[in-house]
């Protein structure tokens, strides 16, 4: 027997935004609330996983010192090439410093020492005896680091290429697991407001 062709998904509108977090996407007798953040990043995530293109780097306009703790310093020492990989120019600078010359181009210059921390305690926590779910959880933060945040507000165009993602099935969790999206019938609502 032949399988049961899909049902075609009713049209949607993105209507707005809730506290510059939540996107608000009408479809049929439903309202959808997409996290901007988890779904940005798990495309990230996804895109970064794959590795089909290079992560885009930026060269700094003065290379930046970053002090870390003696066990950070030693992991992220240790772990140069990966950290290449991520798009990072990092070399030793003596004394518990490394000196940055480049980052990921989507990094704002301020997050550099944050995320080299973050990256450093994944590892720790991660540990050596398994590289590949040191190698998911650097991912997990660069993938984090790289995507919209949630009350930061957002150009239109962005919102519907992230919904459109999102309503196409191909982003339905974020990397932690937690769905991107909620529904909320419109029954649903009414008996909120004693309609139904």
């Amino acid at each position: 027997p032949q399988p049961e062709p899909e049902p075609p998904q009713e049209p949607w509108m993105v209507r707005g935004e809730l506290f510059h977090t939540y996107v608000v996407v009408e479809q049929g007798d439903k309202a959808l609330l997409i996290d901007k953040h988890a779904a940005h990043e798990r495309i990230n995530f996804d895109r970064m996983k794959a590795g089909t293109e290079p992560i885009m780097r930026q060269q700094l306009l003065s290379s930046a010192a970053v002090d870390l703790a003696q066990e950070q310093y030693e992991v992220l020492l240790d772990n140069l090439p990966l950290l290449e990989e991520f798009g990072f120019e990092a070399e030793d600078f003596g004394a518990g410093s490394l000196v940055v010359r480049a980052a990921p181009a989507d990094l704002e210059a301020g997050m550099i020492r944050e995320t080299l921390e973050e990256l450093a305690d994944r590892l720790l926590t991660a540990g050596s005896a398994d590289p590949s779910a040191a190698r998911d959880a650097m991912l997990h933060t660069m993938a984090c680091k790289a995507s919209i945040k949630g009350g930061w507000k957002s150009d239109p165009a962005e919102l519907q290429a992230l919904v459109d993602r999102v309503q196409s099935g191909e982003v339905q969790f974020c990397p932690h697991g937690r769905p991107v999206k909620v529904r909320v019938s419109k029954y649903e609502i009414e008996k909120m407001f004693k309609r139904a």
